[in-house]
């Protein structure tokens, strides 16, 4: 079982699903929560490959100058968190995204969207925020949550692992689509051991 940020497993296929999951079970029992910090954010951005060195080390001394202010941007990021998963969790049933949660995303999106720059990449050019507020964290997971929302047409589905105690979020990539596990090696291999554990009761 995860502890925090640093040892959960990256499963999702995008940062807004990893967002998401950073609590460690939602089916049978809720939690623990993974997310106890801005450090546990930075921790988690830093493991996705989305910050480079420099403004991590930024991030960090912003943080220890500042506690009520990363007090605060964890509190965001815990809410937009939800509302990423509860957006997500409907498309896998078959219902429409919650409005309060849309509402909530676009927010934090428009916010980081206003912060953005036009920035050289390997590949050209690309927008993207500079990571020198705290804030934009939170900003850049909703940004990412959109585009996973604007690109539903192009994309595979999202699923909810169905595996006791977990419930994580994930892109369903396989040929049928219709993975049922986040990890076929542990959400799905538990379920294999219970299946056989049920018919061994039954002989």
């Amino acid at each position: 079982m995860a502890t925090s940020t640093a040892d959960m497993r990256l499963s999702g296929g995008h940062p807004a699903l990893d967002l998401a999951n950073t609590v460690d079970s939602r089916r049978g029992r809720w939690g623990p929560d993974l997310l106890r910090s801005f450090e546990d954010l930075l921790v988690l951005v830093e493991r996705l490959d989305l910050i480079d060195q420099q403004a991590a080390s930024h991030l960090r001394r912003q943080a220890e100058n500042d506690p009520q202010k990363a007090a605060a941007v964890l509190e965001d990021a815990l809410a937009l968190r939800e509302s990423i998963y509860r957006l997500f969790r409907s498309e896998d049933a078959g219902e429409s995204y919650p409005v309060a949660d849309l509402s909530l995303v676009e927010d934090r999106a428009r916010r980081g969207r206003a912060h953005q720059v036009l920035a050289a990449t390997g590949a050209g050019y690309s927008w993207t925020l500079p990571f020198d507020d705290l804030s934009q964290l939170t900003q850049f997971f909703a940004i990412k949550a959109v585009e996973l929302l604007i690109g539903r047409d192009r994309r595979r589905s999202v699923r909810e692992c169905k595996g006791d105690n977990c419930g994580w979020l994930f892109i369903d990539h396989s040929k049928s689509g219709r993975r049922m596990w986040c990890s076929d090696a542990s959400c799905g291999s538990h379920a294999r051991i219970k299946r056989f554990r049920s018919r061994m009761k039954g002989v």
